[in-house]
């Protein structure tokens, strides 16, 4: 059995997903860990909430949105804040590959939907661990 410690300083993460049940779900899990959590339904609002709380460290973002795609936020993001925030890419598509705008989706962590919680909890620990 795997215990998870509360964190005493408050890590940001955002969660962007169009589909609402696994959008809930992932920020439910996240907050009962201790982490401060935002949530997006699609990538300009994912944008907006980068660009006015300081302080996002790691987005957790669905590949396959209406509109623009997760590919479509990693790029902004880096563009505009380097690679100060870390990214995990869900899909319930096929394994990670290049998107058609050129980010290699492979260089970040995968979790494949249906969405496993604690899969996404080991993930977003691992990936906040190599931060540190």
């Amino acid at each position: 059995m795997l215990i998870r410690r509360r964190r005493a300083i408050s890590i940001k993460i955002l969660v962007v997903d169009d589909e609402e049940i696994i959008l809930e779900e992932a920020l439910e899990a996240l907050t009962d860990e201790g982490y401060e959590c935002f949530g997006a339904s699609d990538v300009e609002a994912a944008v907006e909430i980068v660009s006015t709380t300081a302080g996002i460290v790691l987005i957790v973002t669905d590949l396959k949105m209406p509109r623009k795609t997760g590919a479509d936020l990693i790029k902004t993001v880096e563009a505009k804040w380097g690679q100060q925030i870390k990214f995990i890419v869900m899909s319930g598509h096929a394994s990670p590959r290049v998107e058609g705008n050129g980010v290699d989706i492979a260089a970040y962590s995968f979790l494949k939907k249906p969405l496993d919680i604690d899969d996404l909890l080991d993930t977003v620990a691992s990936v906040l661990k190599t931060r540190e």
